[in-house]
């Protein structure tokens, strides 16, 4: 409100009432010029059904898994847009209230066995795909590129006496002969022939065992410690008569690596890389994946691959070798960095930090589980983008097995993790936020975990404003702490009021959408007005859905030094920095998450600390406590001839929401129009163009002059 004039009470509501409109269809609207068609909502966000399946690699359910959804811009673990976890049929059904901008998704299951960072597509307001199975993946998934580079010189080297030969499988000679190359499995993807024909089963329990040694993202040096130890054994020593197959689970890298393997005589190792037998360096490397990727990877490989590398006598040791993003879709490029499980061969300055693989032993499935780190751990500038190693082994994961399994020494190698529920919950403590607290165990946010939505308030319903879109701006985050069975338990909400361009002293309000009596308890509510009346559960009082009020006046959170009025509107004065408001709702029983999707949370304002006028979204209803009489009145013209409500005649909101912070509101009264020129275009197409104009930055889209830029 821009005014110094104020309704007054009784007189006010007669006028306004005298003025209600017939809401009946039919009426004569062709001297409106409307900005919009009615019904449209202004949501610069749009609602997509996600129907995710994760399986094993034979089509069992992946139970249990949290996955992250990323908009494509980046997956930084703070900034997904959604968090779920799996259930027991391995099915992830959500409402995914998202950016109406948006085409892609990036879902990201965390969970070693199965693809990372997949790329999907939106479709029809759905995303649908499956993640893992005989086929790797199906639906709306975009599979990443291969490689597909000129071909590069060298890849077979010469004889080991003076030099290291490289070279594939006997009797493979080439990348031609020894890759496939089929409609299907064309030769960029680098899937070997030489596979075994049936691929190992990777069952439930292995996965888990794996995903509880080695958990993305987590440092092997802090979860796993003895993992690394000076002592630990990092290779496999052969010591009777054996046959030896390495196997396929996943890779954890962005890149195209190639993983190749050496022996030697266990009493006399190699000290150098290169330069053959004669001058005690490594003799022979054979190929065992050339691209270590898998399918929707970049490359060919499905989980259970199997490359036998041969029969071997006691007292050799059988090491490996890792070519960073070696892979170039026509063979192997011999001079990328190596990364060696002989750690004395690694070019970091420490004995810790040349740690590059971890091997362990799984006493119930009988194998060797192999887990690489794939960039250099000193120095990133050696690295692809200068990546940093997050130490989490497990950029590509296979596994040994032998026959006898007898025949390899288990010396110094660590036991594999089973894991365990401490607190009993179900859930295992490797995906438990809450491992000692049976009644949590995941935490998710919105919109993520580091940003803040944001909803931008004209005060002056049901009249008309000067639409700079600024009278009260709250950016918020909200946060579910949810129990085994991925029910909230508890709800808080972080309110911050960025700009308050008003002469109005607002409040604001949020319904969720459930009755009152399933919250126990809402704490850190700001009131100074005392207008606002209080059940006993903390919920506003005399509404059947549960209601809470942040803060009943702006003042209690933000205040010009100078008590002026139109904080953080005008560039000419200096920027406030308010106080964050946090509210905890806590529930009765757990709710269903699936009933607290973000679309269902209807926040308002609360015009000049007048209870009954709520100022909503577009398409929202009022709650109980607001004055109904107004709808309809002065220029409110909401449910009239199919409109929404809080709509004005000529289809302006008095309020709209976005999904981040991009949008930087206009000055004092500048119109958003006059700030953001695609706005009118936008709304006059019902959302349909330009569904950018607030978030776009190229030219066109914004008139920085008119926008607060403090």
């Amino acid at each position: 409100m821009k005014k110094f004039i104020y309704l007054l009470g009784i007189a006010g509501f007669a006028v306004v009432s005298s003025c209600k409109k017939d809401r009946s269809t039919g009426q004569d609207e062709s001297n409106i010029s409307k900005i919009a068609p009615n019904g449209f909502s202004f949501k610069t966000a749009k609602d997509v059904n996600l129907n995710l399946k994760l399986l094993t690699n034979n089509n069992q359910p992946v139970a249990g898994a949290v996955v992250s959804v990323y908009a494509t811009t980046g997956t930084t673990p703070g900034d997904a847009i959604y968090k779920g976890v799996t259930d027991a049929s391995g099915n992830l059904k959500a409402t995914l209230n998202l950016d109406a901008s948006f085409t892609q998704l990036i879902l990201d299951p965390n969970y070693i066995g199965l693809m990372h960072n997949v790329k999907v597509n939106i479709n029809n307001s759905a995303v649908t795909a499956t993640i893992g199975g005989t086929t790797g993946y199906s639906g709306d998934v975009v599979p990443d590129a291969a490689n597909n580079s000129a071909p590069s010189a060298g890849v077979l080297g010469t004889l080991g006496f003076n030099s290291t030969e490289y070279a594939y499988p006997s009797p493979y000679t080439a990348t031609a002969d020894a890759v496939v190359n089929t409609s299907t499995y064309p030769t960029n993807l680098g899937r070997p022939v030489y596979l075994e024909a049936t691929p190992d089963v990777i069952d439930n329990s292995l996965l888990t065992y794996i995903n509880a040694s080695l958990p993305e993202t987590q440092s092997v040096a802090s979860k796993h410690p003895e993992y690394l130890s000076s002592s630990a054994t990092s290779n496999i020593n052969v010591t009777a008569t054996a046959d030896v197959w390495i196997t396929y689970v996943s890779e954890g890298a962005g890149y195209q690596n190639s993983l190749a393997y050496y022996t030697y005589n266990t009493n006399n190792p190699p000290s150098a890389t290169s330069g053959g037998t004669s001058n005690n360096g490594i003799n022979k490397i054979t190929m065992v994946f050339p691209n270590a990727s898998g399918v929707g990877s970049g490359g060919g490989l499905r989980s259970g691959d199997k490359v036998k590398l041969g029969t071997f006598n006691a007292g050799t040791t059988i090491a490996f070798v890792v070519l960073q993003d070696a892979w170039t879709g026509n063979g192997v490029n011999l001079n990328k960095q190596k990364f060696y499980s002989d750690s004395r061969l690694n070019p970091e300055s420490t004995a810790a930090l040349r740690k590059h693989s971890v091997v362990l032993y799984d006493d119930v499935h009988k194998l060797y589980l192999f887990g690489f780190e794939d960039t250099n751990r000193e120095t990133p500038s050696t690295n692809p983008s200068n990546y940093n190693s997050d130490n989490d082994f497990n950029d590509i994961v296979f596994y040994a097995s032998a026959n006898p399994v007898t025949a390899v020494s288990n010396a110094g190698v660590a036991q594999i993790d089973k894991n365990g529920d401490t607190d009993g919950d179900g859930v295992l403590d490797v995906y438990d936020a809450f491992p000692n607290d049976p009644t949590r165990a995941y935490v998710f946010y919105f919109p993520s975990q580091n940003g803040f939505a944001q909803l931008a308030f004209e005060d002056n319903w049901p009249t008309k404003g000067d639409y700079d879109m600024n009278d009260l701006v709250v950016n918020y985050r909200y946060t579910f702490i949810l129990n085994a069975q991925a029910q909230a338990v508890t709800m808080q909400g972080l309110y911050n009021v960025v700009a308050a361009g008003a002469s109005y002293h607002n409040g604001f309000g949020v319904q969720l959408p459930f009755d009152a009596s399933t919250v126990k308890s809402v704490t850190g509510q700001r009131t100074i007005s005392n207008y606002i009346q209080f059940a006993g559960n903390g919920v506003e009082a005399g509404q059947r859905k549960a209601v809470i009020i942040p803060f009943d006046n702006h003042e209690a959170m933000i205040k010009n030094p100078d008590n002026s009025y139109f904080i953080n509107t005008l560039n000419a004065k200096n920027k406030v920095q308010g106080s964050a408001d946090s509210v905890l709702v806590t529930f009765v029983n757990p709710v269903s998450v699936s009933g607290l999707s973000t679309s269902s949370i209807n926040p308002f304002l609360i015009s000049n600390l007048r209870r009954g006028y709520e100022v909503h979204l577009p398409g929202y209803a009022p709650t109980d406590k607001a004055t109904t009489a107004f709808f309809g009145a002065a220029d409110d013209a909401s449910l009239i001839n199919g409109r929404s409500y809080y709509t004005s005649r000529e289809n302006w909101p008095w309020a709209i929401s976005f999904n981040d912070t991009s949008f930087k509101y206009p000055l004092e009264t500048v119109k958003i129009t006059d700030a953001y020129p695609h706005f009118a275009e936008w709304a006059a197409s019902g959302g349909n163009s330009f569904t950018d104009w607030y978030s776009n930055l190229t030219s066109g889209y914004r008139v920085n002059s008119n926008l607060y830029s403090k």
